[in-house]
């Protein structure tokens, strides 16, 4: 697997045979199918016009500590109107994280942005990558917190994410393979998708209760071989379709590969092995998306190199990703197909559009009515369809402490917040993921939670709570932010029966939380 950069070098490498197809309408841009291409890189013209200025000082507006937001506006090289949305990030801030979020924690389930954005308690989010507007699978593949969501035969721009929120940029095609005890590895096909249809294909949880059915299919399932264990073994045979283990997967065997499916017994160890490929070290997070737009700070014209035709051509709406010289991270917007308001531009002018911003690299991610751009509890673009498409995924600017309960991160609408050393977080959502019940008093103002035979009482403003009927002192008292009720998770937690501690590097909360059922 090459970067995309190291095309550009060469002015023409061939990777395989154009595949001539259609592009769904311009409406239906999240539709777009690609294919593997004659990869050739042309460098545009220089353009006629700049397309916006920088605002003045007084609108830029600073959202978080190093993540900024202002608005652009211009002309389209036709004369027509044109504006959007810029959000500048700062990689290197403290507590500060680029991540994708998928609707609704699941394949096949859609968010609009305003959404995604709100229950992440994010500062900032773009829409993501492309995908299946009928069924909400992502069309190519996604990465989240290092898990390999789904894969795609797809030859795209994919847009990733190290821990260090840095931007890489490439073709992404990984290497996914299987072993049963000591045999040969074996290499699987697809991930979460529908099952192919000669060999391997690998389904986890993200892809829901069962697996792709085929009536011509054998599946294996896989599970820990004892609870909380990390050995994996071969748990049972199915034929098409098996129910999905919430710890663990199911490999569907088809054409050829299913006279290895019977190969293994029941009890056969299995091991899995991820290959991101060269180029891609630290990844994290990863959508497909594309054309590429800009590298080492030109404009490049790929998008028909990357399958891209016809009315997808067109001036749009669209959403770019892209790194300035100084590392910050560009998040942009162009609204487009609103009269009077703004026109839209041509990915062409998007490429030239991102250099004018300072962009050194930079990619185009979903268009049209997915393009969105939300900033800090309010959608500032505007839907080309007058109201929010419901997306599969998207990219979000967070600037929170990581709070995660029995190794799962946990994610509020307010994120939270350190006050004297304490960490406060929204009373429901904590009490709701420790499986507590509760009840507020807006009388008195006071909250009671119950867990397990233990109760908590917390008056808002006040320096102590009421614990099995114990009155005791709290180091930060509950408060309202943001219109939530903000307690002290430490305090809380251990009172509710769990163990909280805290992680310096990188900073988290921990909490530890055995079931009360």
């Amino acid at each position: 697997m090459k970067k995309i950069a190291a095309i550009l070098l060469g002015g023409a490498f061939f990777w395989g045979s154009m595949a001539a197809f259609a592009i769904q309408p311009a409406r239906a841009d999240s539709a777009a199918a690609g294919s593997q291409a004659v990869q050739t890189t042309v460098v545009g013209r220089p353009a006629p016009q700049p397309l916006v200025s920088r605002p003045p000082a007084g609108q830029i507006q600073i959202l978080a500590p190093g993540v900024r937001y202002y608005p652009i506006s211009g002309r389209t090289w036709q004369g027509e109107p044109l504006k959007g949305h810029v959000v500048e990030v700062d990689p290197g801030q403290a507590l500060l994280e680029v991540r994708v979020a998928v609707g609704g924690d699941a394949l096949g389930n859609k968010e609009t942005l305003s959404q995604m954005a709100a229950r992440h308690g994010a500062v900032a989010a773009v829409n993501g990558g492309f995908f299946d507007p009928s069924r909400g699978h992502p069309i190519g593949s996604l990465v989240q917190d290092g898990q390999l969501l789904a894969t795609s035969e797809i030859l795209r721009t994919s847009i990733g994410i190290t821990g260090r929120n840095q931007i890489q940029l490439g073709y992404f095609a990984p290497r996914v393979s299987v072993r049963f005890g000591s045999s040969e590895p074996l290499a699987v096909a697809r991930v979460n998708t529908s099952p192919a249809s000669k060999g391997i294909t690998l389904y986890t949880p993200a892809w829901g209760e069962r697996a792709g059915s085929a009536g011509d299919a054998i599946d294996v399932v896989v599970r820990p071989e004892t609870e909380k264990s990390n050995r994996y073994i071969v748990s049972e045979i199915g034929y098409g379709g098996s129910p999905i283990p919430r710890d663990g997967y199911v490999l569907t065997f088809r054409g050829g590969a299913v006279g290895e499916a019977a190969a293994p017994a029941v009890g056969t160890p299995v091991i899995l092995q991820f290959d991101w490929g060269p180029g891609w070290d630290g990844l994290k997070h990863l959508v497909t998306a594309g054309p590429l737009l800009v590298d080492e700070g030109q404009p490049v014209l790929q998008a028909i190199m990357e399958g891209f035709r016809g009315s997808v051509l067109e001036p749009a709406p669209r959403t770019a990703i892209g790194v300035n010289g100084k590392g910050q991270l560009l998040l942009v917007e162009v609204d487009g197909r609103l009269k009077d308001w703004s026109a839209g531009i041509t990915l062409e002018e998007l490429a030239y559009l991102m250099t004018e911003l300072g962009a050194v690299r930079a990619a185009a991610l979903d268009g049209g009515g997915s393009s969105g751009l939300w900033v800090k509890g309010k959608l500032v673009s505007r839907p080309s369809d007058g109201r929010e498409r419901g997306l599969a995924n998207a990219i979000l600017v967070l600037r929170q402490v990581p709070v995660y309960l029995n190794g799962k991160r946990l994610f509020f609408d307010v994120p939270p917040v350190v006050d004297k050393g304490r960490t406060l977080v929204p009373m429901r959502g904590i009490f709701e993921a420790l499986g507590a019940t509760v009840h507020w008093d807006e009388k008195t103002r006071t909250v009671t939670a119950t867990r397990g035979g233990r109760t908590v009482s917390l008056t808002l403003g006040k320096g102590e709570a009421l614990v099995n009927g114990k009155t005791l002192p709290l180091d930060a008292p509950a408060r309202a932010v943001e219109g939530r009720t903000m307690v002290p998770l430490r305090f809380v937690g251990e009172a509710l029966g769990a163990a909280v501690t805290w992680q310096n590097a990188p900073p988290a909360v921990i909490i530890e939380a055995k079931s009360t059922g």
